[in-house]
């Protein structure tokens, strides 16, 4: 099969800055006197994990917090800085059991019942998440965030884009509201509006990926790859992996973009983007067993969450290099009713259905791949592969003809010329 280009999805293949947690708008912890030998050691262990929850070592704050309970199980004022810390390492549940043992006594703590909800919409609990919305509506900036993140996360952005605005206009110097409008408008491609939004470099590593994702829709790759580079070395953002890599696959540096994939993938085992990203990457080098073995996880049952469409496309593209042609057909139709498109999908569709000895549907789809990509070389030549197995000599010699005259690498024209030879 003839290595392909990686069509860029922006939904796909781009990743996006995640919501970004409020700062630490909790209760107040105060002293108690008299305290016992095992309520002092409680609070020192408070204390110690506050610092380090500020300090971004969030899963030792973790431990922290959860040795202070067990020492004082009467302090219900942790369990909202244990909530927000397994809440930020994505621990929905375990958050949201927290919060509620700490709601069990506190029921009217609005704050609390607000920073409840970011577990909520992690866990995609939306009939809860919308129940609690209708009973908490306000103005304030707290409330006007999760009903943002909560469209965001469900990817309605235009729904997210006006109580973020809102939020922001409220909170101006909130970084985290900032962020999330910023997403929220590149998702709906309103580019240079989320670039002129944020902060100046350097204030934010999540500013800077989402900063590389504007420069990249407004079309100056250069300067995004700039931006993603200055994030690799602290390993902070796999996003900021993943997006390199993905633009280095467009201008054919598959190797490094593999490399990079994998590193991302080592960073995150269980990163969607990462394994579908990855999987590409194998598909292109040919390496389709590999391919579905990253790809396994991911068509379990419950092993994937949002739409499956790219899922699909690539898992079909990947049982087409194995051979596997019927199921390759199944997941590629799959992908078409999702809504996937573009002149790759029709060439695996194309070249599919050739080797099911569909012809007629075959060469439907082929016309189409060299409608929407009329400069890919490939697509020209796979379209005269299939007038000759037509019996049709003069149209696969305009194919042949139209490829020559695109096709740069010399080894691989050479036995196309000869074979025009042969037609003409």
């Amino acid at each position: 099969m003839k290595k392909r280009l990686l069509v860029l999805v922006l939904w796909s293949g781009m990743a996006w800055a995640q919501p970004i947690i409020p700062g630490y708008n909790l209760p107040y912890v105060p002293n108690r006197v008299p305290e016992s030998a095992d309520m002092r050691e409680a609070r020192f262990l408070f204390a110690e994990g506050q610092r380090l929850h500020r300090q971004g070592q969030t899963s030792r704050a973790v431990d922290l917090y959860r040795k202070a309970l067990t020492a004082d199980p009467g302090r219900l004022e942790y369990r909202p800085y244990l909530a927000q810390a397994l809440e930020s390492l994505a621990q929905h549940q375990d958050a949201l059991e927290q919060y509620d043992l700490y709601l069990a006594e506190e029921g009217q703590d609005v704050k609390i019942r607000r920073a409840r909800l970011l577990p909520l919409i992690g866990l995609k609990r939306w009939e809860e998440v919308d129940a609690e919305l209708a009973v908490l509506e306000s103005q304030h900036p707290d409330y006007l965030l999760y009903k943002g993140l909560s469209w965001l996360e469900r990817r309605q952005p235009a729904r997210a884009e006006g109580p973020l605005r809102a939020a922001l206009a409220l909170q101006g110097d909130r970084l985290d509201i900032r962020l999330n409008l910023v997403t929220a408008l590149l998702l709906q491609n309103k580019s240079q509006e989320g670039l002129d939004l944020l902060p100046a470099g350097g204030t934010s590593p999540r500013a800077d990926l989402l900063r590389g994702v504007a420069l990249h829709q407004l079309n100056q790759p250069a300067e995004a790859e700039k931006v993603w580079r200055t994030l690799l070395p602290s390993q902070e953002l796999v996003e900021a992996t993943l997006n390199l890599a993905t633009t280095l696959a467009e201008r054919g540096q598959d190797a490094q973009a593999l490399r990079l994939a994998a590193q991302a993938l080592d960073q995150q085992p269980n990163s969607q983007a990462g394994r579908l990203l990855y999987a590409r990457l194998l598909n292109r080098a040919a390496r389709y067993s590999e391919a579905l073995t990253v790809l396994r996880p991911l068509l379990e049952p419950d092993g994937f969450e949002g739409s499956r469409v790219y899922l699909h496309e690539v898992t079909g593209w990947t049982l087409l290099g194995l051979g596997r042609n019927q199921e390759a057909l199944d997941y590629l139709n799959q992908a078409v009713k999702l809504g996937a498109g573009g002149p790759s999908l029709e060439n695996n569709l194309a070249l599919v259905l050739t080797r099911l000895s569909r012809l007629d549907e075959a060469l439907l789809h082929q016309l189409k791949a060299v409608e929407l990509a009329p400069q890919q070389a490939s697509a020209w030549y796979l379209l005269g592969r299939l007038y000759e197995k037509r019996a049709q000599p003069k149209q696969a010699a305009s194919a042949y003809e139209k490829y020559l005259a695109l096709e740069t690498d010399e080894s691989a024209a050479r036995p196309v010329r000869n074979r025009l030879k042969e037609l003409r």
